[in-house]
Parts: C-alpha cells; sequence; structure tokens
C-alpha cells in the first residue's frame, strides 16, 4: 500500500502573509493541483493531508467540493515541516501501515511534479526502500564567505536539487524519524533523516518545471510554462 502525505502546514513567511497553498492557479488552489494528481493516479491507495489548524475546516470544505475519494485523513501539522512529515508518519501507522508499504511525502507547494516522476519514484522506493526526485544543478554554483565574497566555484557535476516526492518504506521511515526526534535533529527534507542512518537513497531525475512555490514570482512564471 502506498500512502501519500501531503504537506500544506507551512507558514508561508516570504509570501507576505499569504497563505499561498490557496493562490489560484487557473480558478483552482494551489493544493487542489497538488491534491489532484496523487487522487489520479492508479498506485495511491490513501492520502493523508497535513494542514495548519486555522485551515483544517477550509481544507475539508474543499475537499468535499472537489470530491476527492483517496483523502483518508486531514490532520493539524507541527511547528515545523519534519514535525508536520512525523504526524503525516504517525497518522499512517493509525490507519494500518504495514512494514513494507511505502509514505510518500509531497510538498503541497510542488503542485506541478507530472505523473511519470510519481510512478518513477515509486519504482525506485519499491527498489531502493528510500528516494526522491530531484533536478540536476544547471547553473554555475558558488559558495561563498559570510561577506558575500566568492570563495570558490562548486563542480555542478552530481549535484541535484531536491524536490518531493520523496518516498520512504514505512519501517525505515519510523525508524529514521524516531532516530532524529531522539536526537533533536531538524533536516530541510525527509530522505535526509535516512542518510543519517547510513542508508541510500536513490535520486530520481525530474522536470526542472517541478518547482517548489515560494514566492509570487514562483506562481507567475509556472502558470506561463504548465498550462
Amino acid at each position: 500500500m502506498i500512502f501519500a502525505v501531503i504537506l500544506a502546514a507551512g507558514q508561508s513567511r516570504r509570501m507576505k502573509k499569504t497563505d499561498k497553498i490557496f493562490c489560484e492557479i487557473q480558478k483552482k488552489p494551489l493544493v487542489f493541483c497538488a491534491i489532484e494528481i496523487f487522487e489520479k493516479h492508479p498506485e495511491i491507495n490513501k492520502i493523508i493531508l497535513v494542514s495548519r489548524k486555522k485551515h483544517l475546516k477550509k481544507l475539508s470544505s474543499l475537499i468535499e467540493k472537489y470530491r476527492f475519494k483517496k483523502i483518508a485523513a486531514v490532520i493539524e501539522g507541527g511547528e515545523e515541516r519534519q514535525d508536520s512529515a512525523y504526524a503525516g508518519l504517525r497518522e499512517a501507522e493509525k490507519l494500518g501501515a504495514k512494514k513494507e508499504d511505502l509514505i510518500l511525502f509531497h510538498n503541497a507547494a510542488n503542485p506541478f511534479v507530472a505523473r511519470n516522476e510519481i510512478t518513477n519514484v515509486i519504482e525506485a522506493a519499491k527498489k531502493h526502500k528510500a528516494a526522491l526526485v530531484g533536478q540536476a544543478a544547471k547553473d554555475t554554483l558558488k559558495k561563498v564567505d559570510e561577506n558575500g565574497f566568492v570563495l570558490k566555484t562548486v563542480d555542478r557535476k552530481n549535484i541535484y536539487l531536491a524536490q518531493t516526492p520523496q518516498i520512504i518504506e514505512y519501517a525505515l521511515a519510523k525508524k529514521a524519524f524516531e532516530k532524529a526526534e531522539k536526537e533533536k535533529f531538524k533536516g530541510t527534507d525527509d530522505v535526509s533523516l535516512v542518510e543519517r542512518l547510513g542508508k541510500k537513497v536513490k535520486i530520481v531525475p525530474c522536470s526542472y518545471r517541478n518547482i517548489k512555490i515560494t514566492t509570487r514570482d514562483d506562481l507567475i512564471k509556472p502558470t506561463q510554462k504548465h498550462f
């Protein structure tokens, strides 16, 4: 079984107090786009939507309006992204997740992931137990000092920009999140917790269209490219 945990509990700090998950793309809220692709994917069995407390009622209404059938739970997230992901993992356990089931973590702020990308990363996770999608770095990378002066140019070969979905086998995810909580470690993504266990994580190339919406500028360019 595959559980998709969609993380929609961010603070949207860089959107000037606008909750980006409700920003509209072609007259549909951004969070709708993130849910729909997993709702329609044949390998996704259950969806867990993780939200800020103040949005729980609004999201429940949205689910009813668009008649999403796979959403098994809408739950409150935590203070940080990792806390929300862990809440989603624990909810999957309540819903009957077994050792070899897959837990897919996806940012609601990544609304442009393609169906084939989801399929490809699922296949990688089935084989390797942990996988994510990412984009090969195509720009020149500079490492700078605390004053903004260039220290060196970083070789971009074998450098990837991590995106979501990120998928981890349930038993491995449980072990990784429990260890991180015990040691008070905060990672910037889900598979970094698996890396801390010394386990290998497979990266699957994805389109440069699969970006995380962070600022208002991100909303302009994708709508022109993807639709």
